[in-house]
């Protein structure tokens, strides 16, 4: 299943390693890339083995880490 995952965060805060460090905490059976980055938002593309709610809670789980302080899905 494809899905696309939008996370907003700080505008001083580097969007690209924000999506580096989300993409580490996923499954790594996950197909994930880097759609669009720009201040204070990214947005990913996902193929997973998994339904929309399920990527939904990942997602969630991954931006809880304490370096994604501030960052949110959207």
């Amino acid at each position: 299943m494809e899905n696309q995952v939008r996370l907003t965060g700080p505008p001083e805060a580097a969007p690209e390693l924000a999506c580096l460090r989300v993409i580490a905490q996923l499954p790594p059976r996950w197909s994930v890339q880097i759609l669009e980055c720009g201040t204070g938002y990214a947005v990913l593309g996902l193929r997973a083995d998994a339904s929309a709610e399920e990527v939904t809670a990942e997602i969630d789980e991954a931006i809880t880490a304490l370096p994604l302080r501030g960052w949110k899905r959207s």
